[in-house]
């Protein structure tokens, strides 16, 4: 075997080696993808086009005397659509305990709590709107703190 049939040898051998890893990389990205999507996913009724406004049907998330202000933009910001059949499918755009942080800076929201205070953002606080002031779910500090000492 000359060093020319070894040198296109070579390269083949790294080529399909390089398509292997390629192929193991989309079909791992695709699994762990599809099994986080499935995990908050929830099933709304019907087809719903692209220009919908939810807040048509979803009125209640819009009102309240605390409103988040993410709400004036798309509920695409947060939420991701795919449409199934005759089923729309919703879900996060990124995990849950996450998502508030995409905005939001961590750190100086954590300051804001009493240490009793564990878990995400969305087990005291409602993402879209709330009766109460800083969106809480609860009406005060000591409800909050007795929830995250369970």
């Amino acid at each position: 075997m000359d060093v020319e049939t070894l040198s296109a040898g070579s390269r083949k051998y790294t080529a399909t080696r390089g398509r292997v890893a390629a192929l193991a990389v989309l079909v791992i990205l695709l699994s762990v993808s599809s099994a986080s999507s499935r995990a908050g996913t929830v099933e709304h009724p019907g087809v719903l086009p692209r220009e919908v406004e939810c807040s048509s049907c979803h009125a209640s998330k819009i009102s309240g005397k605390s409103v988040h202000s993410v709400m004036t933009a798309t509920c695409s910001v947060c939420h991701v659509t795919t449409t199934k059949g005759d089923m729309t499918l919703m879900s996060l755009s990124m995990p849950k305990e996450k998502i508030c942080s995409a905005c939001h800076e961590e750190a100086a929201a954590l300051r804001q709590h009493v240490p009793a205070v564990k878990g995400t953002c969305v087990e005291c606080h409602d993402a879209h709107s709330s009766e109460r002031k800083m969106l809480l779910r609860v009406a005060d500090r000591t409800s909050v703190s007795g929830l995250n000492r369970k």
